[in-house]
């Protein structure tokens, strides 16, 4: 190798000339998905629903569902909702995107629904977009009607990407929703945009307490906002579900505090239907 450098000076300009084409072609794949992959993977339906289970947090039984988007890309991985949520949300994709997943859901839970506990509750999450789309009732009065076997309730949880301005226009679609018997859940309430006025506004049946919160319960002795917050809910009857709930400890604590519904790891991580099947049937 030696004797190679002396003879040929020019040896080490080519090495490494080949050494950068070869790196080169790694940094063409950028760290996460972009636009033109993403409205692929929404084309090719790459992007599926799974399902977590919460329970009933005194009686330990499942009470609920709630469908999440997972996407498993053949180049990336698993990439995360944070990531192609706020992507859809940006480039006006998410509508056609919960359009598809909703159609999924439907279709997966025909006929599972029929094991399903009487009055299981299947919470879809809808961002500020999804509000005032005509195809998002279509949607959802569709899967009520596969809901009628069991007497299963949807419920929509409003996340807190972006602001929701109440018009006169927004309040009559909330109120056509609730009169097909759709419920509202605040989603991640404490965080963002879901706020105080929401609550106002919209007259939820259902809180969500962010994991943020609840992660705090038996790291920090201070659970003075969490207590707030389930003070506030009870106050103003509203059923509440805890997410995030991954230790023994804080299960204790939130049923302790009479919380209605707890939902996280500890119980059970997302499923694809078949093995949430099995998970109810057990």
């Amino acid at each position: 190798m030696e004797n190679t450098l002396k003879k040929d000076p020019t040896f080490l300009n080519g090495l490494g000339s080949s050494l950068i084409r070869g790196l080169s072609r790694f940094k063409t794949i950028p760290a996460q998905p972009g636009l033109k992959t993403l409205k692929t993977a929404i084309a090719q339906k790459q992007i599926t629903p799974v399902y977590q289970p919460f329970i009933n947090a005194q009686t330990g039984k499942i009470a609920g569902i709630e469908v999440l988007a997972r996407w498993r890309h053949p180049t990336y991985g698993d990439v995360s909702p944070d990531v192609f949520i706020p992507l859809a949300e940006q480039h006006g994709l998410i509508i056609s995107l919960t359009h598809q997943l909703i159609q999924q859901v439907i279709a997966d839970l025909e006929h599972p629904i029929q094991h399903f506990p009487v009055g299981t509750y299947i919470c879809i999450n809808i961002s500020a977009q999804n509000c005032l789309d005509p195809n998002f009732e279509i949607d959802t009065c569709e899967l009520l009607k596969k809901c009628v076997a069991n007497q299963s309730q949807v419920v929509m949880e409003i996340t807190e990407r972006h602001p929701l301005h109440f018009t006169p226009q927004l309040s009559n679609w909330f109120a056509a929703l609730r009169r097909a018997n759709i419920s509202v859940a605040l989603d991640d309430f404490g965080t963002g945009y879901s706020n105080l006025s929401y609550i106002s506004a919209l007259n939820p049946e259902f809180i969500k307490i962010d994991k943020m919160f609840i992660s705090q319960i038996g790291v920090s002795a201070d659970t003075r906002l969490v207590d707030c917050m389930i003070t506030l809910a009870k106050n103003m009857h509203l059923k509440i579900i805890a997410e995030g709930v991954e230790t023994q400890v804080q299960a204790n604590y939130l049923r302790a505090k009479q919380i209605d519904f707890l939902q996280g790891f500890y119980f059970c991580r997302p499923l694809p239907v078949e093995e949430l099947l099995k998970v109810v049937m057990a």
